[in-house]
């Protein structure tokens, strides 16, 4: 009797649970959903949260992580009686078409037991046979192939009572193979006669094997101080947790270890029983009580101006690579890079340095990589996009692994000097900046038919480098006829355009660059004559991070004003530019640019709201992007690459203020100006 009271007391606990937790609800509404079909198998898929059932009933809660099986059987017979008695699915319903998959929302960790952070974790959680718990990054999946989902068996003798109705319907249980699913061997409990499959009423579904490095090595991957060689983890996805994988993103996966015996291998892997999208990082009152003070004091003395802050950090990033106010351009248009983001108004920022000096501008883009957790650095043997492979798990007819684009997501990826890059890197580059996408392509040889491709958005920031002097092999201009007043060397048009901003750091005066060849060769002769590596700067690297880590978390909203300056500017440049007779107009991506850079301007400024002030920074720096692009400004606006001494009131101080008013108002007229022309 004891049994038969216990599990009494569990339908009673599952049955007040499912409604208190909001999975009854679920069920009436997917069995409204399935009153418009006819189906074989009523499928409820139900969110459990362990820690929930457990305060419960204990003993159901530990159940549930020991023999999920068991339990699964316990919620599909009250989930069964519920539908029946509510007369929310047909009568002629049985037990054996009603099937219950629990998803677990969370899962306790037992002293790091039921974690897995390598490979070597996979056979001691699998001798538990308990739920799992993994956390990492994507770095390939396989192409979605059909499995069995449920079919229906039948007996051979028409007499018997096992031909007809829904007494054997086959389910797939987790961890099973598609061999274990479908068999030959069932028998009739009436007769003993062996069952037949109705393959009419088999119903397929999706999975696909996802390759997971665990989270505790990701920031090996992007640093080329370190290096490690990671085994991948193999974890078998199902049904609609298919949709939420992409390679390069980071997931939390609980599930249940699984051992597959192909000839003379054994692989051992992970069954997902839920996968959910987890973001890096910590919190942000932590980062904010761990922002340095010496930085908030410079953002307390920067009120009064509301660009002076910024620009500051600008001036004074990458103050040990070189020196400060050096490469200033570029270094203002890195630090909105690394605020940038992909939004639905605005999209990550890819910055293409051109300058004489590339050892000094590969320095200064190598120190902007460990702003971000997520970087990667693209070397030779590497692919852009990915490439294609036979699926080493037999599971699929092909295997995609990402590619340095891939590994990026929502990070930062290095691809250097773009001129020596091979042709079709060039090329997947381009296509991939251009359109927001990282596409890769499948061949028809893995396909079996028609070629086709895998894509996904575009998250990661990319920054390269180009050198302006041509080589000797180069007999023909090739892109200076894109930007006219500068050099671009080898670089191909393509590639120019579809960069967001391309920042030439060689200045046409050349007492300026003079200065700034000078100061370099002097700090890097006291810093090796000294070998002290203090920094000496009011701002260090280690406290710059922190607050590109606080600052990075503040998702600002676009007032009104602010967007129609934007649109404004946009339409006015295109109208006026092409009314100008020029062959090349202003990129139709320039809108989105100018809105990304203002968003950025806002984030690093510490605000909430992206104003006027911000949308005014971001027409001002796009416009030098344009005055090097054609030679000439609309708005007077001249390239200001370094800031040396004799400039720093002009370009930070309140003279910079003056000027930013002045330009506002030129900018108002000048949109009025064109606002009549036909474009």
């Amino acid at each position: 009797m004891s049994e038969l009271d216990d599990q009494l007391q569990y339908f009673q606990t599952i049955l007040q649970y499912l409604d208190t937790s909001g999975n009854l609800s679920l069920i009436k509404a997917q069995c409204e959903k399935y009153s418009k079909t006819k189906s074989l198998v009523f499928m409820f898929k139900l969110l459990i949260d362990p820690a929930d059932l457990c305060e419960a009933n204990a003993n159901l809660g530990n159940l549930l992580l020991q023999d999920s099986v068991s339990v699964s059987n316990l919620f599909q017979q009250v989930v069964y009686k519920t539908v029946t008695v509510l007369e929310l699915l047909p009568g002629e319903v049985t037990l054996s078409q009603v099937a219950v998959i629990l998803r677990l929302t969370h899962l306790p960790t037992f002293h790091n037991v039921n974690t897995i952070h390598s490979a070597s974790c996979l056979t001691r959680v699998f001798d538990l046979g308990s739920f799992c718990r993994l956390k990492g990054v994507v770095i390939g999946l396989s192409a979605l192939t059909k499995y069995t989902l449920s079919t229906r068996y039948h007996c051979l003798d028409e007499d018997c009572e096992g031909f007809h109705g829904n007494h054997y319907i086959r389910v797939h249980s987790p961890g099973a193979s598609e061999t274990q699913t479908v068999r030959k061997d069932f028998k009739c409990a009436f007769c003993y006669c062996t069952l037949a499959e109705d393959k009419s009423r088999r119903t397929l579904s999706e999975r696909l094997v996802a390759e997971v490095v665990p989270d505790n090595v990701i920031s090996l991957l992007g640093h080329e101080s370190e290096r490690a060689r990671l085994q991948a983890l193999p974890v078998y996805i199902r049904d609609d947790l298919t949709r939420l994988v992409e390679i390069g993103e980071v997931y939390e996966i609980i599930g249940r270890t699984r051992k597959d015996i192909q000839e003379d291998r054994i692989t051992i892997s992970v069954e997902a029983n839920n996968i959910k999208k987890v973001k890096m990082g910590i919190s942000t009152r932590q980062l904010l009580q761990e922002t340095p003070r010496n930085l908030l004091k410079l953002y307390r003395d920067r009120q009064k101006s509301p660009w002076s802050f910024v620009l500051t950090l600008a001036y004074l990033f990458g103050g040990d690579i070189c020196p400060v106010g050096s490469y200033f351009h570029l270094k203002l248009v890195l630090l909105l890079s690394l605020m940038s983001r992909l939004d639905h108004k605005t999209k990550p920022l890819h910055i293409l340095a051109v300058g004489g000096d590339v050892e000094m501008i590969s320095r200064l883009l190598h120190f902007g990589l460990r702003f971000l957790d997520n970087t990667t650095s693209l070397t030779a043997g590497q692919s852009v996009t990915g490439h294609v492979t036979q699926d080493k798990y037999s599971s699929a007819s092909y295997f995609v692994e990402g590619g340095v684009l891939h590994h990026a997501q929502n990070g930062l990826c290095y691809v250097g000097d773009v001129n020596i890059l091979k042709k079709s890197a060039q090329q997947k580059l381009q296509s991939a900046l251009s359109g927001g996408k990282v596409v890769t392509d499948v061949g028809s040889k893995f396909t079996g038919g028609l070629p086709h491709h895998m894509e996904q958005p575009l998250r990661a920031r990319v920054w390269g480098y180009a050198d302006p002097t041509p080589s000797k092999k180069t007999h023909q201009v090739l892109s200076d006829e894109l930007f006219v007043t500068c050099k671009t060397g080898d670089t191909q048009p393509a590639i120019l355009e579809s960069f967001n901003i391309v920042c030439f750091s060689d200045c046409a005066d050349s007492t300026s660059s003079e200065a700034v060849q000078a100061q370099t060769m002097e700090m890097t002769l006291v810093a090796a004559m000294l070998n002290d590596l203090t920094s000496s700067l009011p701002i260090t690297a280690f406290d710059m991070i922190q607050f590109i880590k606080f600052a990075s978390r503040l998702r600002p909203r676009f007032e009104l004003e602010a967007e129609s300056l934007i649109h404004s500017y946009y339409l006015s440049s295109r109208k006026s530019r092409s009314k100008a007779g020029d062959s090349t107009d202003v990129p139709v991506n320039a809108d989105q640019t100018i809105l990304s850079l203002a968003y950025s301007h806002a984030k690093l400024a510490l605000r909430n709201e992206v104003t006027m002030n911000d949308a005014l920074m971001a027409i001002y720096i796009y416009e030098q992007y344009l005055t090097a692009r054609f030679g000439f400004s609309n708005l007077g606006i001249q390239p200001i690459p370094h800031v040396t001494t004799e400039l720093l009131n002009y370009c930070l101080g309140p003279e910079n203020d003056k000027r930013m008013e002045k330009f506002h108002a030129s900018l108002l007229r000048y949109c009025s100006l064109t606002s009549s022309l036909e474009e």
